[in-house]
This record gives C-alpha cells, structure tokens and sequence, in this order.
C-alpha cells in the first residue's frame, strides 16, 4: 500500500515540470515582442544552398511535436526518473536557446520565393511559412528536443527495446534533415544547436555519474 501511495505522489509531484511548456510558450511569445525592431544576425552556409527544397520532409518535421507529448506523456507513467531527467533537460536547454534568442537573434532568408502547389504537402509547407517567421532560428530548438529525445531513448535506465532505440535513431536522422530540405533551419542552426545538447545531456542526463567521477578524481 506505502509503496502505491508513494508512486501516486511521485507522479502527482513530476507534474509540476509539465508548467514548463505553457510558461515556454509564453516565454517565446514575449522573445518575439521584444525582438521587433532589433537587428537581425542573417544566417547561412554554402551548403544551405546545396541542400534542395523538399516538401516531403515537412511529414516528419511536423511529427516533432506530437513525438515531444508523446514521448512525455510515457515516461511520466512508465519512465518517472527519465521523465525527470528528460524535463530537466527541456527546461534547461530550452531556456538557454531562448536567452540566445534575445541577445543575438538570428533570420533565415532560405525559403523558396514560391512554392509549388504540386500537392497538400506543398500547402501545409506554405501555412508553415505563413505562420511561422524565419526569425530566432540559431540554434535549432527543432534539432536541440529531438536530441533530448535521442538521449532518453538509449538511456541505460530506460525500459525501450532496441527495435524502439532504432526508431528513435531514424527519426531523429529524418527530423534534422527536415529542417533543412524545408529551408526551416540553416545547416548553421543544426551545427550551433549540438553542443547545446551534448551540454544539456551531461547535465541531466549523466548528471550523478559526473559527480562520482568529480569526486573519485578527488
């Protein structure tokens, strides 16, 4: 029974770090409002140019969301530690990006100047542009929470099976692409967004075991 009423408030206390997303939301609504007018740093590598646009890719670039709740939402019930861990790297990755945000926004001029309406694809791709501004884009928040998913899902504590791991490995090789060949992200924005989250990892992540080799040193 103690241990049933201990797991029930475990959960009822991992909630808390759901506040995040509404306060994260929040948060970049207000980035935007105190961006406007600013200068903004243009973004771009050669190889941006290389890359061709691609609306295909907008099928696994819109999957990052519903992956993020999803991915949530089964290590809150199945996963509490990793869900802790997994949060604290949100919240703390996140943060950081969007202090980055404020003090050197960045801006893509990458998009195509149209896009072909050649299937529902192509429009979902313009309602994105439409709604979206290719603004604060370095680093990649897309590239950085698909990382963080990445890191969860080969965690030695996790419960996922290596068919699963798999999965995960080609999703998160697809989500990055994406942001480029739909001319979302700069090859720079990916670069920029990886030692955000190998940082994020080491600190949530691997967090104790840093300890102990910190103090084993000592």
């Amino acid at each position: 029974m103690d241990k049933r009423v201990n797991k029930i408030d475990e959960f009822k206390a991992n909630l808390w770090y759901l506040l995040f997303w509404p306060a994260y939301i929040l948060g970049f609504i207000l980035l935007e409002m105190l961006n406007e007018g600013k200068q903004f740093h243009l973004v771009h590598c050669f190889i941006d140019d290389i890359i061709p646009f691609n609306e295909w890719f907008v099928i696994p670039y819109l999957t990052w969301h519903p992956l993020i709740a999803i991915v949530l939402l089964y290590t809150l019930v199945c996963e509490t530690e990793n869900f802790r861990k997994l949060s604290k790297y949100f919240i703390l990755t996140f943060t950081v990006t969007i202090v980055i945000y404020l003090i050197y926004p960045t801006c893509l001029e990458l998009r195509p100047e149209t896009v072909p309406m050649v299937s529902i694809l192509s429009y979902i791709v313009k309602f994105i542009y439409t709604v979206d501004t290719p603004e604060n884009v370095s680093p990649s928040l897309h590239i950085i929470g698909m990382f963080g998913m990445f890191f969860w899902s080969w965690d030695a504590r996790g419960k996922l099976g290596l068919f699963w791991k798999i999965i995960m490995v080609i999703a998160t090789v697809l989500i990055v692409m994406s942001t480029m060949f739909i001319k979302q992200h700069s090859v720079v924005d990916v670069v920029v967004a990886l030692p955000v989250a190998f940082i994020g990892w080491l600190l949530c992540f691997r967090g104790k075991e840093m300890e102990d080799i910190s103090e084993g040193i000592q």
